[in-house]
């Protein structure tokens, strides 16, 4: 399972649907690893971005460099 994930409204969250291709096996611990999450956050990480999901609440996505503190827009 590699591959790019794409985004989909659904309900009160975000459902990902996997694409599968063979870019990186990253991308296949990073899906399994948001999945695992117990927080209120999920976050998937793209290359050098980091993709935060805030749950139903807030409805706001943040994509920001590593290195730099996730702040909501």
């Amino acid at each position: 399972m590699h591959g790019l994930m794409s985004y989909r409204p659904f309900r009160k969250s975000l459902v990902a649907t996997y694409q599968p291709n063979a870019r990186s096996l990253r991308s296949d611990r990073t899906l399994v690893r948001a999945r695992s999450l117990r927080s209120d956050r999920a976050e998937w990480a793209f290359g050098r971005y980091v993709s935060t999901e805030l749950w139903l609440e807030l409805g706001r996505y943040v994509a920001t460099k590593r290195s730099a503190c996730l702040v909501a827009a």
